[in-house]
């Protein structure tokens, strides 16, 4: 026989083993997956998210709002109210969202909002304001009233209501020929032993919440620093303000390195804990009127 024609159909011989072989463990491996798909079909398989989700709630508890109400017997919306104002707290540190998950047993400590009355004759009222309160919310108790000035939601002290018109505009007027005096009491971050004057231009954007930022193209502003008392890494300065511009104090500090501790706008990398804006208007003085706040400032910045 000719070798080569043997080694050929020897050849093909094989080939059609091997071909018959691998189509009958195809048809064995297709029978199978048939089989598992239709056993997975009878066999539930577990929810894992499902599973972690309520294994992450029942790990840290409760949203921070619905323990909050339940903890001081307030409605939810008040809870949330609290929160969203600033004046929630969780061991010295401000509780800043609503929906937080927390451990049912989380202690919150609540800062108290009163606006007492500091004067009132028949052209103004002052308010001695505390955190948390919007400016213009001062309105809905004093319907008949004007905002001679505005203080941000999470800045205490003197605010001033006009009772007419005629009081107002000499108020506006009186801060555009810069002819009042407002001090302000701040704690801020670092050690600051020399007075200084930051004069630095700012602007502002005003979208949903007002933003500020250093901008030579901007509207002058001058602040006048100076040191009251050092407190380790911290210093207790008051700052007084001939120009009111939207956050002047707060960015003006920022901007020398030394922000204002619990500023969660111009500080957010702080790791300082702090319960609030440690900013307090202490003092404005305007046509004829001095008016002071009645705030202990060490107690309400928690400083000895």
């Amino acid at each position: 026989m000719d070798t080569k024609k043997y080694k050929k159909t020897q050849s093909q011989t094989n080939y059609k083993k091997n071909t018959q072989h691998k189509k009958v463990k195809t048809q064995k491996q297709n029978q199978f997956a048939k089989n598992s798909t239709q056993a997975n079909k009878h066999t539930e398989i577990p929810n894992t998210k499902k599973a972690t989700t309520q294994k992450t709630q029942g790990q840290y508890g409760e949203k921070a709002y619905k323990l909050l109400a339940l903890q001081h017997n307030i409605s939810l919306n008040k809870a949330k109210d609290l929160i969203d104002s600033g004046r929630v707290s969780i061991k010295g540190k401000r509780l800043e969202i609503a929906r937080t998950l927390l451990p049912t047993k989380t202690h919150f400590e609540v800062l108290e909002a009163p606006c007492a009355i500091l004067f009132e004759d028949e052209q103004i009222i002052a308010l001695d304001k505390s955190v948390g309160i919007e400016s213009y919310s001062l309105l809905k108790l004093y319907p008949h009233c004007k905002l001679i000035n505005r203080l941000d939601k999470d800045t205490s002290g003197v605010i001033l209501l006009a009772k007419n018109e005629k009081i107002r505009q000499t108020a506006i007027m009186a801060f555009r020929q810069k002819q009042v005096e407002k001090v302000y009491f701040a704690l801020i971050e670092g050690k600051l032993y020399d007075e200084i004057i930051i004069e630095k231009k700012i602007s502002t954007q005003k979208d949903s919440k007002a933003k500020s930022h250093i901008d030579k193209d901007g509207l002058t502003a001058q602040s006048k620093v100076i040191p009251l008392q050092i407190l380790e890494q911290k210093t207790l300065v008051s700052v007084y303000i001939p120009t009111g511009r939207t956050h002047q104090i707060r960015i003006h500090l920022a901007s020398i390195k030394h922000p204002i501790i619990g500023d969660i706008i111009y500080n957010k990398t702080s790791k300082i804990k702090a319960k609030r804006l440690m900013l307090h208007c202490h003092k404005t003085a305007l046509l004829g009127y001095t008016l002071e706040s009645q705030i202990d400032i060490h107690k309400a910045f928690g400083i000895a």
